[in-house]
């Protein structure tokens, strides 16, 4: 299956709209957009997941991998998870370190307060 993403930049943050599997086959093409706007000094994303029904242990390493390298000079978070993505994130535990939001308009007003 395919992903796609598209990638909404606003004044204040950049939101990143994923749909589809995150798996083997397409978490190098989330990563790749996720780093590019890093290279663009991009300091607040949001991973908009609205459109995602699974995510596996590959699509997990690239939500680390962005979390380490905004640990300190920004700010990362997700939002919209579904069910199905919402218990993959808690039983990884990452539910403990990531900032994981029910919505959008949740995760926008968050992501400014930080």
């Amino acid at each position: 299956m395919n992903i796609t993403i598209t990638i909404e930049k606003q004044s204040e943050n950049s939101i990143v709209h994923v749909s589809g599997k995150i798996d083997a086959t397409t978490s190098d093409e989330l990563e790749n957009a996720l780093v590019e706007l890093l290279e663009q000094e991009e300091n607040k994303i949001i991973l908009d997941l609205e459109g995602t029904n699974y995510i596996s242990s590959a699509g997990l390493r690239v939500l680390i991998v962005i979390a380490k390298q905004m640990y300190d000079s920004g700010h990362f978070c997700l939002c919209n998870a579904s069910d199905n993505v919402s218990e993959i994130i808690k039983m990884s535990g990452f539910d403990v370190f990531m900032n994981i939001y029910d919505d959008l308009s949740t995760a926008k007003e968050k992501i400014a307060e930080e």
